[in-house]
């Protein structure tokens, strides 16, 4: 079984197949869940155990669809290194910054070092990714856009050039391409709630895009490199 939250309709034809109803009989249940007297659990926990209280236990080997969102010169890499976590694409991505850097002036200092300061340990190396592709495509709220501008590439350009910073990142935004690579990897066990409690907010009448917000969850790899074979498409996305 796959969970995959690509789009409101995915997520409601995976979980249905992943408790093994029909869509309609899933729907009528969430929609008929009441979790304005809950004040002590996260409403994605109390809807989860409402379901699987009515319709058993999920389906129990199931894969999640994560989006990883990022920008590229060539989409062939991802296909011929998989995803790289941060240590291992840094020795890619600060040699261009630094080619792209040629004839920018540093000034002051690096905005970003503080924040960099606090990324050093395995939790910090991903890869990252959404669960819900709207969060990796619009970055609603305070999700950082990453098909904008990785946060390694802000970091390794105030690194290069203090607080013109912005000027290599705007090079490298005008020499890549944003993408959404999608890849398959297995569940750790807390994606159901979440994509339950993104369906039921948007049968409660939610915008897919606020709800994408509210109900996201991420992936992180711990280091581990996202292999060739796990992906599933690299996407290019428009006006990004």
């Amino acid at each position: 079984m796959i969970l995959d939250c690509s789009s409101p309709e995915s997520t409601k034809c995976s979980l249905s197949r992943i408790f093994n109803v029909s869509e309609t009989q899933l729907i009528i249940f969430i929609r008929s869940i009441n979790l304005n007297d809950n004040n002590y659990q996260p409403p994605e926990d109390v809807l989860y155990g409402h379901v699987r209280k009515q319709f058993g236990a999920p389906a129990s080997s199931i894969k999640v669809v994560w989006f990883h969102g990022t920008r590229a010169e060539d989409q062939k890499s991802f296909y011929e290194y998989g995803i790289l976590p941060k240590t291992l694409a840094k020795k890619f991505i600060e040699p261009r910054l630094k080619e792209l850097a040629a004839g920018l002036e540093r000034k002051g200092s690096n905005p970003f070092s503080m924040s960099l300061m606090g990324k050093q340990s395995t939790d910090d190396e991903g890869p990252f990714a959404f669960l819900i592709k709207d969060v990796a495509i619009h970055a609603p709220g305070a999700h950082h856009s990453y098909i904008r501008a990785p946060e390694m590439v802000e970091d390794i350009s105030g690194s290069l050039l203090g607080e013109n910073f912005f000027q290599l990142v705007s090079r490298y935004q005008n020499t890549t391409i944003p993408y959404i690579v999608t890849f398959i990897a297995d569940s750790k066990g807390y994606e159901l709630p979440h994509a339950l409690w993104y369906l039921k907010l948007i049968e409660n009448g939610t915008s897919s895009i606020e709800a994408a917000d509210a109900a996201n969850t991420c992936f992180c790899a711990d280091g581990n490199t996202i292999l060739p074979e796990q992906i599933r498409s690299v996407e290019q996305i428009q006006n990004a």
